[in-house]
């Protein structure tokens, strides 16, 4: 993460991890009624899918769960090379 402090609707990004072109972030606001969020996003400013949580903890087990989920989506996986006749194994 940036050495800046990055924020959304008051909640202070704390730790984010990136997959492809989607970025996955916990934030925290400890005046909010449920200090921990989880948010996923694209395009650097566009955060989806907010999980809120009491504890940190919990936070970074559904981040972990959307991170596993991201991984299978077939729009953050490499591009498979094609074979064509004179890739044949030996």
């Amino acid at each position: 993460m940036d050495e800046e402090k990055r924020s959304n609707q008051n909640y202070e990004i704390i730790e984010s991890c990136t997959i492809g072109s989607t970025e996955l972030v916990i934030g925290h606001n400890p005046n909010a009624p449920n200090p921990y969020v989880c948010w996923y996003c694209k395009g650097g400013s566009n955060y989806f899918w907010g999980y809120y949580t009491n504890e940190l903890d919990a936070a970074r087990q559904k981040l972990n769960e959307r991170y596993q989920s991201e991984c299978r989506m077939p729009y953050n996986q490499p591009a498979q090379k094609q074979k064509n006749g004179d890739d044949r194994e030996r």
